[in-house]
């Protein structure tokens, strides 16, 4: 079961490296869709090597008992295998104690995920169902107006039941193009499912909270999934009314006409993204090596799984 050495030190070398070369000079100037898919296939791949190795440990220990025989770690293809020959008792008890453990983990974790992501939905229904009863519709399709103070605009997805929510006070300080960019935005996101990759993200690194990449898909995503929403809100109705919008909902001033001022704190990241011109980043070298990355990645447990079934 070399395999399983292997994916265990291969999912915790993700889990502790790949947050540092996500967040390193590596990810500069890379575009948020492909930053996004590069977290996703890593959180992916760590969690299929964890669960890989859960399974091979299973499939070892039960052919043991079938067969009457102790499981043995064959690392053969490694040329270390003098190094790692037990004694038949001592190996059975190392893999009927990693078994436990990581049945253990994997039980607990599955359990706070599955539980987690049930209430996330069930609030998002819930939250649906309730602005579109307190709320009146606009003339905007799936958009639903809100009475209050604060402008501010945001979709909500749980399932079938998803809307677009308005407050009064957005739609009284925004202009047409504006509130159409915002718009735009909002349906991208409920078009790309982000509320569901945002959901997961969250539960996971409530579940992990030890593993920093776990914790660091969680914090990094949300913020490129914003720019990806961007992105299509500005291939529709173009960056002036999208950043118009920006700056008024954060700050509840208008731009005044053809001024793009570099103005809301809480946006800033996205404002000056928007502010730069638009060049072609698919091709740089960080883009380049981000695809080799992600690609390496994804392969590597599949390399992993081979290394018994070649052996003799």
């Amino acid at each position: 079961m070399n395999a399983v050495t292997f994916l265990l030190g291969y999912a915790m070398a993700l889990s502790w490296l790949a947050p540092v070369l996500f967040t390193g000079p590596i990810s500069v100037n890379v575009h948020p869709r492909l930053s996004v898919a590069g977290w996703l296939v890593v959180v992916a791949t760590a969690s299929f090597a964890w669960v890989a190795a859960l399974v091979i440990l299973i499939a070892g220990a039960a052919h043991s008992l079938i067969t009457h025989t102790a499981p043995t770690f064959c690392v053969e293809a490694l040329g270390i295998a003098g190094a790692v020959t037990l004694p038949p008792t001592v190996a059975t008890v190392l893999v009927v104690a990693l078994l436990a453990v990581t049945a253990a983990v994997a039980t607990n974790t599955t359990r706070r995920v599955i539980v987690t992501l049930y209430r996330t939905r069930r609030a998002n229904r819930e939250h649906a169902e309730a602005v579109r009863i307190i709320g009146r519709p606009t003339g905007h399709d799936g958009v639903i107006a809100i009475t209050a103070d604060q402008p501010a605009a945001y979709c909500v997805s749980g399932g079938r039941h998803r809307a677009i929510v308005v407050t009064t006070a957005a739609l009284e300080l925004l202009r047409p193009p504006a509130l159409a960019a915002v718009l735009a935005h909002e349906r991208a996101h409920l078009r790309g499912r982000h509320h569901h990759v945002i959901a997961t993200l969250n539960t996971l690194a409530a579940a992990l909270p030890r593993l920093p990449l776990m914790r660091e898909a969680a914090r990094s995503v949300p913020a490129l999934l914003e720019m990806c929403a961007d992105d299509a809100a500005t291939r529709r109705h173009g960056r002036e009314p999208l950043l118009a919008s920006l700056v008024a909902l954060s700050t509840r001033h208008r731009l005044p006409d053809g001024v793009l001022a570099a103005a809301g704190t809480a946006v800033a990241d996205r404002v000056t993204r928007l502010l730069q011109p638009q060049r072609a980043i698919w091709w740089r070298p960080q883009s380049l090596a981000m695809v080799l990355i992600v690609i390496a990645t994804a392969s590597a447990p599949a390399f992993a799984l081979t290394l018994c079934t070649l052996q003799p």
